[in-house]
């Protein structure tokens, strides 16, 4: 790896170079070279008092991958994406309820016939409730 110890205060962030270390020699340059620069952004962070020449040293190593002129990897191409599920087909229309025979009771005033809500008056031959404009 290199011929400066790892200090002390750099121990935890140590596994991250000789990571890319492994990687180097493995055939794998780029992951390498992005490690070692997580491992020296991490080990900036801790500011030992004796991690001067180690980082130094990893900085140079760096250098020297960036002068190599290695490229990402290419992707791999993404898969085609599957098709969409048929849409499901609408639900059946609910059959229409049986019209109910008049009842022959009668009723309080107010109440409305089935089908109107709160005593409102219908027009014959319409739908909609008479609606009156107030000034």
């Amino acid at each position: 790896m290199s011929d400066v110890p790892c200090p002390q205060s750099l121990l935890g962030v140590k596994t991250y170079f000789l990571r890319a270390d492994e990687l180097a020699k493995g055939g794998k340059p780029y992951v390498a070279h992005r490690l070692r620069k997580f491992g020296i952004e991490l080990a900036m962070k801790v500011k030992g008092p004796d991690a001067g020449p180690y980082l130094l040293r990893q900085f140079d190593l760096v250098d020297q991958e960036k002068a190599a002129n290695i490229k990402c990897p290419p992707r791999k191409p993404k898969p085609p994406p599957a098709p969409a599920p048929a849409p499901a087909p609408p639900p059946e229309p609910a059959p229409a309820p049986a019209p109910e025979a008049a009842s022959t009771e009668g009723g309080k005033e107010g109440e409305g016939k089935e089908g109107e809500e709160g005593g409102e008056k219908k027009e014959e031959g319409g739908d909609e409730p008479k609606i009156e404009e107030v000034d």
